[in-house]
């Protein structure tokens, strides 16, 4: 499918636009594909040419949503993921929007915090030459250390409802994992 086709840009664009006017009103749990094809005016079919499912379609969303949180510099990103991401977070009205309604719903924070997750492990990997860390540990350890250690912050944010600043919730994760991102 040729992705810079205007049929194609078209159907991804109201299929996301449906799913974020639901994503108002319902939580992300209880959407079903039928109700974000019907909203589109789109085919089940047509659908499944674009996306495997409506967790695809929702990082699809997020990623057009968050965009500039993307551009970020990257050392900012690494060094304060938690500020830089309550920032740019806050910052996109249309994410604001949603997000109060989507609070609750389990399935719409796990498939956003994942996506956050992926797009910090692959700046690391992209990086890898800015990053410090002490020398013994291999380089593509602290890939998989990162992501984990990220996941396991907003699940514990998430289940203790930490009112902790975003600024101290860094300064605590860097006191678990110690890696820093320098300039080029």
């Amino acid at each position: 499918m040729n992705e810079k086709d205007l049929r194609v840009i078209k159907t991804k664009r109201a299929l996301s636009q449906s799913l974020y006017a639901l994503l108002e009103k319902y939580t992300f749990s209880t959407i079903s594909v039928n109700q974000i094809c019907n909203e589109a005016l789109v085919h089940r079919t047509t659908f499944y040419k674009h996306f495997y499912d409506k967790y695809d379609l929702l990082i699809y969303l997020m990623t057009f949503l968050t965009k500039d949180y993307f551009s970020t510099d990257i050392k900012e990103r690494i060094n304060n993921p938690f500020t830089s991401m309550e920032q740019s977070v806050t910052n996109i009205d249309d994410f604001s929007k949603i997000k109060h309604k989507q609070e609750d719903d389990k399935e719409f924070e796990r498939t956003v915090e994942n996506h956050f997750i992926r797009i910090l492990q692959n700046d690391i990997k992209a990086n890898e030459h800015r990053i410090t860390v002490d020398q013994s540990v291999p380089i593509d350890l602290v890939f998989y250390v990162y992501g984990a250690t990220l996941y396991g912050f907003m699940e514990w944010m998430s289940e203790h409802n930490s009112n902790m600043s975003y600024e101290a919730i860094d300064a605590l994760f860097h006191k678990m994992i110690n890696i820093q991102v320098n300039d080029e």
